[in-house]
């Protein structure tokens, strides 16, 4: 949870992530903005609304 460069917060990869504990965290140390871990986080893949309203159902006829 904490960067390893700057011993800050570093930003959750899903919303349920930020609890209560994590926004003390972020009080007390702050949240991190260095860019060196990002290339250490997984990579996702963009969710995009369109996709999931214009997906094509199959039916039985």
């Amino acid at each position: 949870m904490l960067c390893l460069t700057c011993d800050r917060v570093r930003p959750a990869l899903d919303r349920t992530d930020y609890t209560a504990d994590r926004a003390r965290l972020i009080v007390l140390r702050g949240l991190c903005t260095c860019r060196a871990g990002a290339t250490d986080r997984p990579v996702r893949a963009p969710r995009h609304a369109a996709a999931r309203k214009h997906a094509v159902v199959a039916t039985d006829t």
